[in-house]
C-alpha cells in the first residue's frame, strides 16, 4: 500500500513540474508574441511565472512531507529534522524569490535565514544516519 502512495506521489510530483514548466514558456512566448499587452500592467510579465512557481514549489514540499511520513526505515527525531528541513528550504526559495522580485532592496536574511537553519536541519538528519550506519 505504501509503494502505491508512493508511487503515486511521484507522478503527482511530476505533474507539478511539468505544469509549471508548460505553463512558464507558455507564458514567456506569449510575452514575446505580444509584448505590448504587458506594458500596460503594473507588475512585471514574470511575475504570474513566479507566483506559479511558487505555488508548485509549497505542492511539491507537501508531497515531500507526506513522503518522508511514510519512511519506516528512520526514527521520530530523523523524521522531524527532515520534515523541518524541507519545510525550511521551501522558505529559502521563498524568501530567495522575494529578495529577487524586489531587486534586491529588502534585507538577504529572509533567504539566508531559513538556509542556514535547512542546513542545520539536513546535518542534524545526516549525522544520525551515520551513526545508525556505523
Amino acid at each position: 500500500m505504501k509503494k502505491k502512495i508512493n508511487q503515486m506521489l511521484n507522478i503527482i510530483m511530476g505533474s507539478f513540474i511539468g505544469m509549471f514548466i508548460g505553463s512558464g514558456l507558455y507564458k514567456y512566448w506569449h510575452f514575446r508574441k505580444y509584448p505590448y499587452l504587458y506594458v500596460m500592467q503594473s507588475a512585471p510579465w514574470y511575475t504570474g511565472i513566479l507566483i506559479n512557481g511558487l505555488l508548485t514549489l509549497v505542492l511539491l514540499a507537501v508531497c515531500m512531507i507526506v513522503k518522508v511520513i511514510l519512511i519506516e526505515k528512520i526514527g521520530r527525531i530523523q523524521k522531524i529534522a527532515l520534515i523541518l528541513g524541507i519545510v525550511f528550504l521551501t522558505l529559502t526559495f521563498i524568501g530567495g524569490c522575494y529578495v529577487l522580485d524586489n531587486h534586491g532592496q529588502v534585507n538577504a536574511g529572509y533567504a539566508v535565514v531559513p538556509g542556514i537553519w535547512t542546513m542545520i536541519c539536513f546535518g542534524y538528519y545526516q549525522s544520525k544516519n551515520r551513526t545508525k550506519s556505523n
